[in-house]
């Protein structure tokens, strides 16, 4: 393992403790917001919902489109429940930001066809969720969150090809270097010299 690769694993580990004290500080806001307004039973679905989202994003690596494919099912299906048995609307925030999370990590890693289709999903779903809940906060929220998920995903993506394609120029260089060894050539020549001198 090289340093670049010890740096990106860095990196990533501290975005996921940084991501997972996010959604559980945002998460116990969220569910005592709804409870102070709405009561504390209609915190219970928007937690919950937040919990496994913010899990899936969490466990993305292992299999980065049955995540992302989770997570835009389980935000689905609590976009239309909210509006079904009036409960707040959803996606909450940190639902939002681990279904950012998920969008932006399959835009990044993924092929290009699955990857895009998973930001189209979750473009379907943030207009779901101004359908069904209107010109609100969480829906601006949820707005931003794909906008930044998109963004940020499709440069890591051109950034990690830029990065491919130095490495390989690398690699090249320091394979003719290894095919090209001036100081064999000197010897094979000094070597030839002497050989000539001596049938001379």
């Amino acid at each position: 393992m090289d340093t670049s690769d010890r740096s990106a694993r860095g990196a990533a580990m501290a975005f996921d403790v940084a991501f997972a004290v996010a959604a559980l500080l945002g998460t116990a806001f969220t569910a005592y917001m709804i409870s102070d307004s709405w009561g504390g039973g209609y915190a219970v679905p928007d937690t919950a919902v937040a919990a496994v989202v913010s899990l899936l994003a969490l466990g993305r690596r292992t299999n980065r489109t049955w995540t992302a494919v989770a997570g835009l099912a389980v935000v689905a299906m609590a976009v239309l429940g909210s509006q079904v048995a009036d409960l707040p609307q959803e996606p909450s925030p940190i639902a939002s930001l681990a279904l950012a999370v998920l969008i932006g990590s399959a835009l990044r890693h993924l092929p290009a066809t699955p990857g895009r289709g998973i930001a189209a999903g979750g473009l379907a779903v943030i207009l779901a969720c101004w359908v069904t809940g209107g010109f609100r906060a969480v829906a601006v929220l949820g707005t931003l969150a794909w906008l930044a998920a998109v963004t940020v995903g499709a440069s890591m993506r051109g950034l990690d090809a830029g990065r491919r394609v130095a490495a390989e120029r690398r690699r090249a260089a320091e394979e003719a270097n290894r095919q090209w060894d001036p100081s064999r050539g000197l010897v094979d020549g000094h070597s030839g010299k002497r050989r000539g001198s001596q049938q001379g």
